[in-house]
């Protein structure tokens, strides 16, 4: 309350907007206790430092809020209004005669409006005193007869049937000044079909820009017999600790010895450590399904809005000049930027904007970058963070509807152009188990990598397992799908667009060359340097084996053999530099691991996921990514 009231006091442009939170908050049935408690605050702490004058004029839509409110005493206002009325008339003169008479017909309007909210009782003697000093020195024939008509009524109309009487006809007919009957904060209505749309001059836009421009989206029916509410699909995989009722089997009545539901499995050692580190790892995925906090997907996003059309659409005939020198800018006031969706992303937190400037037009020497992947933090520019809590990572639009307050305590509401999320939108690190120490986090990305290739494997025996979540009662089982995909790109093309976008989630390397390049760039660090010549696959099998230590040996191939060696050499020259594996977590709880087979004119991508249907997105995401 001690801030709003400095604003008021310091900034006479924000008063229209303080105004009109008041009157939300008056409006509200939880809150309207909050708006009085405000109202009785500006009566104690801000009407005593106001001081009369022209400008005084700015707190009209205050003191008509404060009028209107019989919880608040009027003394303090009735006693500020007949110094401003004073105060007018001593300053009245051939140049000021519209101004004393727009602001005379305000202060009576005041006046009507204590009469008809307050009791007569009250406000008698203050509201007299105020009446009688306007009729007496105010220099306005006009606001003379309109205080001397108002004190007629407050000295012989009782006060019941003068509030009655006060009510009728809340509308000023043409015959009627409008200024004594208008709310000062009001405007004429524009008409909203002439008025250009909210989304060609606001916008929303993502700092960060798509690597696929995404125009469609796998959507796949939901067969749950029981309703569940939007954002709840409960994958095939998913299984529950504790089974309904009505779905427990009858327990035996007879005692069986030795009995088990399922046929003994035989697991080496290597199988045995696999399902270890997959338990660990599932164990710090949290339990979407059965509990609140899920995973957050973020979205960085600039807020802002160009000023020539706003002033064209919105601005006021008498804008209140800015002591920063910037009148001709407009701003926006408490903007709440509400988010929704059709896609599974959960419930969308709003955003909020305090505050927020007008972008000024832009000359004509202007240097616009055609990249803005980092744009300069501006005044201009609000910063807003939008957070996704996916229960299926696929992409989507996530629908944008604003409203704000101009200064002139307008309500602007509308939609804006929708923001698409891709599928690399959904692309995590996986978290780390806490006990793993600092320097062993590269060596676990490396295990789970290989835990979670073995696992997606159709013929591997971790399909029979389930993996408890953190947190809650649910259980998950790996269903593994494989792809491959060839990339007929030179390696230099592929490292920089691997760096570019993929270098987090890079877990090991193998390939003296390909380590030689990567590590000689800098970008991909904190992982497995596999630099044994078995894993390169390079050397041992090529067309012309070559080391440092032993001599150049060319093979001699007889002409009817020239046409399988030439394949032969097309096969090895795909994949003799090395092999970079990536692994990508995808909420709420997927994987999606690439096995890069770099060679020296294409690269050979093998796919696993757990997740089938992000594979619809995975070949145009990889074209997309060396273009």
């Amino acid at each position: 309350q001690a801030m709003l009231v400095d604003m008021a006091s310091e900034h006479r442009s924000l008063v229209p907007v303080i105004a009109d939170f008041i009157n939300r908050l008056l409006a509200c049935t939880t809150h309207r206790w909050v708006g009085e408690q405000l109202l009785r605050t500006f009566d104690e702490c801000l009407l005593p430092r106001l001081e009369p004058g022209y400008q005084l004029a700015s707190y009209y839509p205050l003191f008509e809020k404060i009028a209107q409110n019989e919880a608040v005493p009027q003394l303090r206002l009735i006693e500020l209004l007949t110094k401003q009325m004073v105060c007018l008339a001593k300053k009245h003169d051939p140049d000021t005669e519209l101004k004393s008479w727009s602001q005379g017909s305000k202060v009576v309007g005041i006046c009507r409006i204590m009469l008809k909210h307050h009791h007569s009782s009250h406000i008698f003697l203050p509201l007299t005193h105020l009446l009688v000093r306007t009729i007496e020195s105010f220099p306005d024939l006009e606001i003379r007869d309109h205080a001397r008509i108002c004190l007629r009524m407050l000295s012989c109309i009782p006060g019941k049937k003068l509030r009655n009487l006060m009510g009728i006809g809340e509308q000023p007919t043409p015959s009627h000044p409008g200024s004594m009957f208008d709310d000062p904060s009001e405007r004429p209505a524009q008409d909203p079909s002439s008025m250009p749309a909210l989304a060609s001059y606001i916008h929303l836009e993502r700092v960060v820009p798509l690597v696929v421009k995404q125009s469609w989206a796998l959507t796949l029916p939901n067969f749950s017999v029981q309703s569940r509410a939007s954002g709840h699909i409960i994958s095939i995989q998913d299984v529950s600790v504790t089974p309904p009722e009505q779905e427990k089997p009858p327990q035996p009545t007879i005692e069986r010895i030795g009995y088990t539901q399922e046929a003994l499995r035989v697991m080496d050692s290597k199988g045995a450590e696999t399902l270890e580190i997959l338990r660990r790892h599932f164990s710090c995925i949290p339990d979407y399904l059965h509990s609140s906090g899920g995973l957050k997907v973020k979205i960085h996003c600039t807020f802002r809005f160009d000023s020539e059309p706003f002033n064209r659409a919105w601005v006021s005939d008498s804008p209140v000049p800015s002591s920063e020198g910037e009148d001709e800018l407009p701003a926006l006031y408490a903007v709440t930027i509400t988010l929704s969706s059709s896609a599974q992303f959960g419930k969308i937190p709003s955003c909020h904007v305090p505050f927020l400037l007008g972008e000024p037009p832009a000359s004509g020497v202007d240097i616009v970058p055609v990249d803005n992947c980092h744009q300069e933090e501006s005044s201009y520019r609000a910063s807003v963070m939008i957070e996704l809590e996916p229960r299926e990572p696929s992409p989507g639009l996530i629908d944008v509807e604003i409203a704000a307050n101009t200064e002139n305590c307008q309500v602007i509401c509308g939609s804006l152009k929708p923001i698409t999320v891709g599928i690399e939108d959904m692309f995590l690190k996986a978290s780390v188990p806490p006990d793993t120490p600092k320097d062993g986090t590269a060596e676990y990305y490396q295990d789970l990598f290989h835990a979670l290739w073995e696992a997606c494997n159709s013929s591997s025996n971790t399909g029979r397992e389930t993996f408890p979540l953190s947190g809650g009662k649910g259980l998950v089982a790996i269903s593994g799908t494989r792809s491959v995909k060839l990339l007929e790109v030179t390696p230099k093309v592929l490292i920089g667009a691997l760096e570019k976008y993929l270098a987090p989630f890079v877990v090991s390397v193998a390939g003296r060359s390909l380590i030689t390049i990567l590590r000689g760039n800098g970008l991909i660090e904190n992982v497995v340097w596999e630099e044994s010549d078995s894993d390169a696959a390079v050397g041992a099998d090529a067309l012309v084996p070559y080391s440092m230590e032993n001599n150049l040996q060319l093979q001699h191939i007889d002409d009817d053999e020239i046409g399988i060696g030439a394949q032969r050499f097309a096969h090895l020259s795909k994949r003799d530099m090395g092999v970079m594996r990536v692994l990508i977590f995808l909420p709420p709880r997927y994987h999606l691991l690439f096995s890069m087979e770099v060679g020296y004119a294409s690269t050979l991508v093998r796919i696993r996921t757990d997740h089938w249907p992000c594979l619809a997105y995975v070949d145009e995401y990889l074209e997309a990514l060396l273009q």
